[in-house]
């Protein structure tokens, strides 16, 4: 008996160790990816090279950091939405990182400090949602591991420019631990936000419906209604934004029609044109390339996820968010969606678990996140 209790107190003793040191260590690693990030975004500004794309993001140190999209999300907070049929408008832009945008600006700061703050803070967030969920699926080290990878993920510099990318991801996070936890309105709170912030957003359904379906038996009628409200959140807040668009616009194909512009619309062989673009662009697109070998990685660690146990629903999520951008026929921009694919980093959690192995992923993300960053103005995120 009185093993047992000494026992019983050093798990409890090493459960208060866990909870304390895992947001510490987390916090750490987020803060030295984040300086690495705001120090190149200082390099770029300070070299004014490489210029490719770019030509204002040089004024000041953080400028890098708002430009690409960045540029439409800001014009969104300020001046709201305009369609010009046939040419690239800033309909294609969900609406609720603008929205966060033009409310913490009220509080003095500029736009693109205001864009800059929310981003990182809320990527933060976000990095303790994804390792308390991470537990729920896999060993505490596991949990800890994913969670550092996506702070130093390669392409999670854009994790700190004025994009949703930390938005929705914290969001997805926070959907599927309120579901697993059965906190069903807070799931369909975070399910709908991510989904106004990118359309991707809207995979979160998968997880969700798949938590409700594994509790439903022992849910109460009540807590079935919640729970059918969270899986049709994202539904919902998809329906609304043609119906305002409609209203603001006068237009409910306006989102679509916006898509078509910026060569994002959907074929049935648009995999097939992805593919096809590789060896046409080689030698004068490397980049494309570059979009192509993530999604092939991403690929890879979905597999790992599913191999490991990962729940299913996650998996699947994350393959449609990575491989249905290739139905617009075009690899770009892949490697940034994949951040969004939450079950990527558990694959690669999983593949971690070997000291070498996890400090090689470790150098390689972190070395890449550097490298990425300062390459910025030459090819899309």
């Amino acid at each position: 008996m009185t093993e047992h209790v000494v026992e019983g107190v050093s798990f409890r003793t090493r459960a208060r160790a866990i909870a304390t040191t895992a947001p510490l260590e987390l916090a750490a690693w987020w803060a030295g990816s984040r300086a690495l990030v705001l120090a190149g975004a200082a390099a770029l500004h300070w070299s004014r090279a490489p210029r490719g794309y770019f030509h204002g993001e040089f004024r000041s140190v953080l400028a890098p950091l708002t430009g690409w999209d960045g540029r439409w999300y800001d014009e969104v907070a300020r001046n709201g939405y305009l369609l010009v049929s046939g040419h690239q408008s800033d309909v294609a832009f969900f609406p609720l990182y603008p929205i966060l945008l033009r409310v913490v600006h009220h509080t003095g700061l500029s736009y693109a400090a205001a864009g800059i703050l929310i981003s990182n803070l809320t990527l933060l967030g976000g990095l303790l949602l994804f390792y308390r969920l991470g537990c729920a699926f896999l060993p505490e080290r596991d949990a800890r591991r994913a969670a550092i990878l996506v702070a130093i993920a390669p392409m999670g510099f854009t994790f700190s420019m004025v994009y949703p990318e930390s938005v929705v991801f914290a969001g997805m996070a926070l959907a599927g631990l309120a579901a697993v936890r059965g906190r069903w309105l807070v799931a369909a709170a975070a399910a709908a936000a991510v989904t106004l912030a990118r359309p991707q957003g809207a995979l979160i359904l998968i997880p969700v419906a798949a938590a409700a379906w594994q509790a439903w038996p022992r849910l109460t009628p009540r807590a079935r209604g919640l729970a059918a409200g969270a899986v049709a959140a994202p539904i919902a807040a998809l329906a609304a934004v043609p119906i305002y668009t409609a209203d603001v616009l006068r237009s409910p194909l306006a989102w679509p029609k916006s898509q078509e512009a910026w060569g994002r619309s959907f074929r049935w062989d648009g995999i097939v044109n992805a593919l096809g673009q590789l060896p046409a662009r080689n030698g004068t697109d490397h980049w494309i390339l570059r979009d192509a070998i993530f999604c092939l990685v991403y690929v890879l660690l979905l597999v790992v996820a599913w191999r490991a146990g990962v729940p299913r629903a996650w998996v699947v999520a994350g393959a449609l968010m990575v491989l249905l951008p290739t139905e617009t026929g075009s690899f770009i921009s892949v490697a940034r969606f994949g951040l969004l694919a939450l079950a990527v980093f558990w694959g690669a959690a999983v593949l971690g678990r070997r000291p070498l192995v996890d400090w090689a992923l470790r150098i390689v993300s972190v070395s890449l996140l550097v490298v990425l960053t300062v390459t910025m103005p030459l090819i899309f995120p």
